[in-house]
């Protein structure tokens, strides 16, 4: 845990972490619109056949196909979707640049430096198209058209934007690689007959270079549809997501809203929480790549693996971890825990950390347990995590953590399963963090199923994180539970043994409840990213405090609280700034006084503190 007293400069300095991917102050988030069109090409590639032009007219005997030579300059007309209409409307558009592997087209009458249009497709021949291509495969070259190059339509996707928040940066149709003489008129579905993906160009700025991370992105998505036409959509945005990565773009932006809503399962694909799915996928593509791909080849040769493979979703993955010695339950659970513990000193080989680049990324835990005995009780989705923060301050020698769950069948004689993972750490990082994990047993005929896990927290241990994973047998179809709502579940803690006497962290809680104050007394956070550090923070602070005015009044004194009520009557901190805060103080100081009633002047200061 970071030290609170240094709560401000990790607040300025969190806003660094995202290394080449920083998000300004007015940048909204971009969200790719691929998934949208799932329907509509789950229907082609069901029942409609796939061809080229050249292929059609020798089938059925009509003269051959001439391929366009275009030039600067031609107008084209293209088929695009109007998203917030949901139909497909005309768009005439102007070829500015001609490369190797594309064709640069934006939308008549807008107005763009004619640097922008060199800038993509010098970006597109030289850095995306033989990145993508060694990392995943090939697209269907030269396609349904003839053509090898790719046409890359720049204009003003029609989405609703409004001047805040997520908009649609761009999306690949895969309706396109259709003959539109093959799809039934009833689809109401247009294609233009070529390869191609579509990019904004309001508010997305293509004079930018994050710009092009877009291109890489929808470039993923036309590689995979030419490899497995049918995969899933958490895996396809999972490929999509880690592609400008690997074309050298940084992190993907969407991680904070992740962070902001860590309760999303990698599998289901929510609507309601698009951003955070993105995030997500983004973060367990790169924990791969960080944890198992070691050097250039080791990557393509897993991308590609997964991309090629025609089993889909959870069964793709197993298929290609398993030449690394991984199960995907297995690799899942580890991803949970580093989410929430992210430290290299924990396993071997970063198996519980990203690198220096998101090294302080930390999701924002369910819950945090302050007193024992404690009872917590929550609800996880298939496949996502809750963090739990245990405070082993005053813990005895022997700490009990017992898990009970509902079964849920799945399909004949499966059901979901859990996970659980207790890491015990050193608030000041004195010493490396060490890890249990739980073993779960299923108790079939009362439909329950649950463990017992025994830590030991010694005098160097004065923190722990229980980290609770939903999980299902790697061998069900996803498609059975993907809507499912969150698994409950009960967690009871309690200690027993003899006391541990624990060097207590030194605080200075005058200077900790000015930082609270004032992170907590920020109107607008910068960005996502300012927001979650600060909270992050105000957390922090929340729980140093709190446990060193405990130990304090434990010791017999109150010299914590005393500060504190002096700088709210100085008037040096708002009460309303630190409400939370002091909430959970009274709830400490009470705490204490139950334990041991006739404090006078502990219950006089207590009802000091109600009174702010």
């Amino acid at each position: 845990m970071k030290k609170a007293t240094n709560t401000i400069i990790t607040c300025l300095l969190g806003l660094a972490i995202f290394t080449g991917s920083a998000v300004s102050a007015t940048q909204n988030i971009w969200m790719d619109a691929t998934h949208i069109f799932d329907k509509d090409v789950n229907k082609l590639v069901k029942n409609v056949r796939l061809e080229t032009k050249k292929e059609r007219a020798k089938r059925v005997k009509a003269p051959a196909p001439e391929k366009k030579n275009y030039k600067v300059g031609d107008i084209e007309t293209f088929w695009t979707k109007n998203i917030v209409e949901n139909k497909f409307e005309q768009t005439k558009a102007v070829l500015k640049a001609i490369g190797k592997h594309c064709y640069v087209f934006v939308e008549e009458g807008k107005s763009l430096p004619e640097s922008a249009f060199e800038n993509v497709r010098k970006s597109f021949d030289e850095n995306i198209y033989p990145n993508n291509t060694k990392n995943f495969g090939f697209e269907w070259t030269p396609g349904v058209d003839g053509d090898e190059r790719i046409t890359l339509l720049m204009f003003d996707i029609k989405d609703g934007f409004n001047g805040s928040g997520g908009f649609v940066g761009g999306y690949f149709f895969a309706g396109d690689e259709f003959l539109n003489s093959q799809i039934p008129p009833q689809y109401n579905i247009k294609s233009n007959e070529r390869e191609m993906f579509y990019l904004d160009i309001s508010p997305s700025d293509p004079t930018k270079e994050h710009y092009m991370s877009i291109v890489a992105h929808e470039f993923q998505h036309m590689i995979h549809f030419a490899h497995d036409p049918k995969e899933a959509t958490w895996v396809n945005e999972a490929c999509s997501q880690i592609a400008p990565y690997l074309c050298g773009f940084g992190h993907a932006n969407q991680i904070m809203s992740y962070m902001k809503t860590p309760d999303n399962s990698l599998t289901a694909w929510s609507q309601e929480q698009m951003l955070a799915n993105y995030g997500q996928v983004y973060l367990w593509s790169y924990y791969l790549y960080n944890r198992f791909l070691a050097g250039n080849n080791g990557r393509a040769d897993f991308f590609k693996k997964l991309v090629d493979s025609q089993q889909n979703g959870i069964k793709g993955y197993a298929e290609a971890l398993k030449p690394l010695g991984k199960s995907f339950s297995e690799t899942f659970a580890r991803f949970a825990v580093t989410n929430f513990v992210n430290d290299q000193r924990l396993g071997k080989a970063n198996e519980y950390a990203y690198d220096k680049s998101l090294g302080r990324l930390l999701l924002p835990v369910s819950e945090t347990v302050k007193n024992l005995p404690a009872t917590v009780e929550g609800d996880v989705l298939f496949w996502s995590a809750d963090g739990i923060k245990l405070d082993l301050g005053n813990a005895k020698t022997k700490v009990e953590i017992k898990l009970t769950a509902p079964m849920f069948q799945l399909s004949y004689d499966q059901y979901n399963e859990f996970a659980l993972a207790v890491v015990q750490s050193n608030s000041r990082g004195k010493v490396d963090p060490r890890i249990s994990w739980m073993r779960i047993d299923q108790v079939k005929d009362r439909k329950t199923q649950g463990g017992t896990l025994v830590i030991t927290p010694d005098k160097d241990y004065d923190t722990a994180m229980i980290v609770v994973v939903g999980a299902a047998p790697e061998e069900v179809d996803e498609n059975t539970y993907k809507k499912a709502k969150g698994i409950k579940y009960s967690i009871s803690i309690n200690d027993a043994g003899e006391a541990v006497s624990r060097v207590a962290a030194m605080v200075d809680s005058a200077e900790m409840i000015q930082n609270y104050a004032a992170l907590a007394s920020v109107d607008e956070d910068s960005n996502e990213a300012a927001m979650m550090i600060r909270l992050n923070n105000l957390e922090d602070i929340n729980f140093e405090l709190t446990r060193s005015i405990r130990n304090e009044l434990e010791n017999g004194n109150s010299n914590g609280i005393d500060k504190i009520i002096e700088k709210i009557e100085a008037g040096e901190v708002k009460s309303e700034e630190i409400r939370p805060l002091l909430k959970d103080i009274i709830s400490v100081a009470e705490f204490q006084l139950n334990q041991n009633s006739g404090n006078a002047e502990l219950e006089e200061k207590v009802k000091v503190l109600k009174s702010f």
